[in-house]
C-alpha cells in the first residue's frame, strides 16, 4: 500500500501544468471573445482608450481591454486564470472554459506592439 501511494504521489508531482487544462473544444477566437465581452463586460470596460473616452464615465468603470492587454505579463494564460476567480469589485460571472479562452484571445489581440 505504501509503495502504491508513493508511486501515485510521484506521478502527480511529475506532471506538468498544462495551459488551458481541461482542453478547449475549439481554438480560442478573438471574434467570439469580443462578442462575450460585449455581452458581459462592456458595462465597465471599453475596447480601447478612444472608446472609453467617448462614453459617459460611470463609477466602477474599469480599464479598457487594450490597456489590460498592454500590461506586463497579461498573456492568454494569465487572463484565462484571472477570469476563473472572483475579482472584487468586479461582478462574478461564471464563464465556460471556451468563453474564458475566447475573451483572453480577444484582449491579447488588442495589444499594441511598440
Amino acid at each position: 500500500m505504501t509503495i502504491a501511494a508513493a508511486l501515485l504521489l510521484a506521478g502527480c508531482l511529475a506532471q506538468e501544468e498544462v495551459p488551458f487544462a481541461g482542453g478547449m473544444p475549439q481554438t480560442p477566437s478573438p471574434e467570439r471573445g469580443q462578442a462575450v465581452a460585449e455581452q458581459w463586460c462592456a458595462t465597465c470596460h471599453a475596447r480601447d482608450e478612444e472608446a472609453r473616452a467617448a462614453r459617459v464615465a460611470q463609477e466602477g468603470d474599469g480599464p479598457s481591454f487594450a490597456a489590460i492587454a498592454g500590461r506586463d505579463g497579461r498573456d492568454e494564460q494569465f487572463l484565462w486564470d484571472f477570469l476563473e476567480g472572483d475579482h472584487f469589485p468586479m461582478p462574478t460571472y461564471r464563464l465556460f472554459p471556451q468563453e474564458r479562452a475566447d475573451i483572453a484571445a480577444y484582449i491579447v489581440s488588442l495589444r499594441v506592439e511598440e
